[in-house]
């Protein structure tokens, strides 16, 4: 089996934030989200024209938004605040389309986990079609187009300050800045 190297101070990932710790109602939705995408996907690969554009994505890994969900959860319970995410990884990948299908909104340097409003066929295609389109001449994809990262070392100390932070103000702070978000969408 393939174990990845540890990531190094200034390799690229992605830094996620989640909800207070013990949110069941937020994460029973939030898996139900990621089980409802992979309902589309079982849907969206019908039609041969589509999933001739994406078969590529399924070489290395199987394309199971659920799986990728429930793995990020677990990640989270590491430090019940945040968890840094491997771009090289198959969550990493699945990442780039959930953050395009509204499972995560980019707040500052860090994205911060989210239940989609609401997602239909059309924009999952959409979205993988998207991700595909970042395959390059040697047929890697690079999940690093769509998704905005920083250093390994920055999301180490991110992660830090958070969890010294009060859960209190911490929320209240997740709150303000997603907010912020929805003031700038509209």
């Amino acid at each position: 089996m393939y174990s990845a190297p540890p990531l190094r101070g200034d390799d690229p990932c992605i830094l996620v934030e989640g909800p207070p710790w013990g949110d069941a109602e937020f994460f029973g939705r939030w898996l139900l989200a990621a089980d409802r995408v992979n309902k589309l996907w079982n849907e969206a690969v019908k039609d041969p024209k589509f999933r001739s554009q994406v078969s590529r994505l399924e070489v290395v890994y199987h394309l199971d938004f659920g799986t990728a969900a429930l793995a990020m959860l677990l990640e989270l319970r590491e430090q019940f605040v945040a968890f840094t995410l491997r771009l090289d990884s198959e969550e990493g990948e699945l990442f780039a389309v959930m953050a395009e299908l509204g499972f995560f909104v980019l707040t500052g340097e860090r994205y911060q986990m989210v239940i989609p409003t609401s997602t239909d066929i059309g924009q999952l295609k959409e979205a993988l079609l998207r991700f595909a389109k970042t395959e390059d001449e040697e047929y890697w994809l690079h999940p690093e187009h769509l998704v905005t990262t920083m250093p390994f070392a920055n999301a180490i100390a991110w992660q830090s300050r958070l969890l010294a932070m009060d859960e209190q103000c911490r929320n209240a702070d997740r709150i303000m800045l997603l907010w912020s978000f929805v003031d700038e969408v509209e």
